[in-house]
């Protein structure tokens, strides 16, 4: 790590929303543990945009209690799953580069291109379907799909935790296994 001696322990970075405590634990764990492998990592970033979808999803549920207690529970959920995601990669992806060696802050500012890339397209696909759907949209009212009364708040928070998530998700997408730790041998 590059020179974290002059940052006090508790310091807190409030634009990557972490603390130089978290980010040095995460660093220095060496547990071992199924999100520290690819494959389930994938899993955990295939998951996490079912349920961004799922949570999208909810603007069409025509039921407003329904689709307002799914959109509570969703939005949990992608938020938990987006914990998970920072914790499979250690926090890499919103660490400060003062607190990062030079491969991981590589590998992170790779990530971020790419999510840059899928957030400019997923912005697109999102102004257009907003633009369809809105009153005096493109498409005519009888041919619009029916979305539950203006009720937007599933599309703007999906939106939301894709932008918080992509550089996690990418990274987690992007990174190799980890290796198991070498076995200690015990003094005799």
């Amino acid at each position: 790590m590059t020179d974290t001696k002059s940052t006090p322990k508790n310091r807190f970075y409030w634009l990557e929303g972490v603390s130089r405590g978290e980010v040095e634990n995460s660093l220095a764990d060496r547990r071992p543990s199924l999100l520290r492998r690819q494959g389930p990592r994938r899993v955990l970033v295939a998951t996490s945009v079912g349920l961004l979808l799922a949570l999208f999803s909810t603007a069409f549920v025509q039921q407003p209690k329904l689709a307002s207690y799914m959109e509570v529970a969703l939005m949990v959920a992608c938020f938990v799953g987006y914990l998970k995601l920072r914790n499979s990669v250690r926090v890499v992806s919103d660490a400060p580069d003062e607190l990062l060696d030079e491969r991981q802050i590589a590998a992170r500012n790779a990530a971020y291109v790419v999510a840059y890339r899928w957030l400019a397209t997923i912005a697109v696909l999102f102004l257009i379907l907003i633009m369809t759907l809105a009153d005096g949209g493109v498409v005519p009212d009888a041919m619009r799909p029916v979305v539950r009364d203006r009720s937007w708040s599933g599309l703007h928070m999906s939106f939301l935790l894709t932008m918080v998530s992509l550089p996690a998700m990418v990274l987690a997408w992007q990174l190799p296994s980890e290796p198991p730790d070498e076995p200690r041998d015990e003094p005799a």
